[in-house]
């Protein structure tokens, strides 16, 4: 399979939950933008606007009208009221985090990190300005200061799941793992039925190679929002690095359903499906190549994984017991690994791998006797390939 494509999808498939927050930070305050968002705010701006004109040196009264502007999508009214109210009340900290949440919605961060600033000035412990003032930050690619503003909106108010849901976004952004895993669960112990949130967190936990986990969460996302293609994508890439292949195929033909258009999916639908076809002396071959590989890494649970679908497939493959007895061995799995070491012996009497290997394990057993016994056949094997 192609990796950069393998990582490409899996980049599709770890949705941050950042991404939600910076969503939501470009709507108004009081609710999801709609086609009729103006019309249903047009009497409240109505009301507000007689309340400017009764008195128009109300600071209050221009907040009010530009909060029901925000609502209804209309930022330019929004703005010219917030900026009116600051220039009648200066030290007005709703007005200043309210005309920020107005940059943002237009895309001009830096402004709204300004302004979010001032009125943190004003009012330090406000919560939802740090997780404002972080999601302009992360807009802007500047992740630390990000972090550091989500880490203070936790301390002051720690139930917060949409710090949480910000900070583990970021976390995963930076590649923090453990970090982002801690967070995504914080997160969902808050707020259990947000599918956004287990795919994010079975992503990482895929990217680990904690499989198990990951299926776990993924099957979630999946059963708490069966309409998104990403988290069939990401179940399926984390089948195929498990090499279920028809299961996986199976998944990413329901991705492509839910997202015809989608190039990668399509080119990841179509590698899954010639892996799946590939003869079962490839497939155990390839098997066998990923554990080497993951042996070198040092990673003995997955190798042994791969070693054993390798035998699922060709159970006379010597190089798979071999291997798997090594990553056993390294793991103090010291009888599995005799074990493995004897097939392949029994099979390749002249294995001099497994008999090296099998002496190593025997004296780790407890078996100085037949260590000793394995290391003499290693130097006569040894001297039968030095003789011409």
């Amino acid at each position: 399979m192609n990796k950069h494509l393998t990582m490409g999808i899996m980049a599709l498939s770890a949705v941050s939950c950042f991404a939600q927050e910076q969503a939501a930070q470009g709507q108004a305050a009081h609710g999801q933008a709609t086609n009729d968002r103006s019309g249903r705010f047009a009497d409240a701006i109505a009301a507000d606007s007689q309340a400017v004109r009764s008195d128009p040196n109300n600071a209050t009264a221009w907040r009010a009208r530009g909060l029901d502007y925000l609502a209804a999508a209309q930022y330019a009214g929004a703005l010219a009221d917030f900026t009116q109210a600051i220039k009648l009340q200066p030290a007005d900290e709703q007005s200043y985090a309210a005309r920020g949440k107005v940059q943002a919605a237009l895309g001009k961060h830096t402004e709204a990190i300004e302004d979010y600033t001032i009125a943190l000035n004003i009012r330090h412990n406000d919560e939802p300005v740090f997780v404002d003032r972080a999601l302009s930050l992360v807009a802007l690619g500047n992740l630390p200061s990000a972090l550091k503003d989500l880490t203070a909106a936790i301390q002051f108010t720690s139930e917060d799941v949409r710090a949480l849901r910000a900070r583990a976004g970021v976390n995963d952004r930076l590649g923090w793992d453990g970090d982002a895993i801690v967070d995504y669960t914080g997160a969902i112990r808050r707020d259990p039925k947000d599918p956004l949130l287990y795919l994010s967190r079975g992503a990482v936990y895929a990217r680990n190679r904690k499989y198990a986990e990951s299926l776990r969460d993924l099957n979630q996302a999946i059963q708490l929002d069966p309409r998104n293609p990403a988290a069939f994508v990401a179940r399926g890439n984390c089948l195929l690095s498990l090499r279920r292949f028809e299961e996986a195929v199976s998944d990413l033909k329901l991705a492509r359903e839910l997202s015809p258009g989608d190039t990668k999916i399509a080119a990841l639908l179509a590698n899954a499906q010639s892996d799946s076809t590939a003869a079962p002396g490839a497939k155990a071959a390839g098997f066998e190549s990923r554990g080497r590989q993951l042996l070198e890494k040092c990673h003995f649970a997955e190798a042994i994984q791969q070693f054993t679908q390798a035998l699922q497939l060709d159970p006379s493959l010597v190089a798979a017991y071999t291997g798997r007895g090594v990553a056993q061995f390294q793991l103090n799995q010291y009888i599995a690994a005799i074990a493995d070491f004897d097939e392949a012996i029994r099979r390749d009497g002249a294995c001099l791998d497994a008999y090296q290997n099998r002496s190593a394990a025997r004296r780790a057993a407890g078996d100085p006797v037949g260590a000793d016994e394995d290391a003499a056949k290693v130097r006569q094997l040894s001297a039968n390939l030095r003789q011409p």
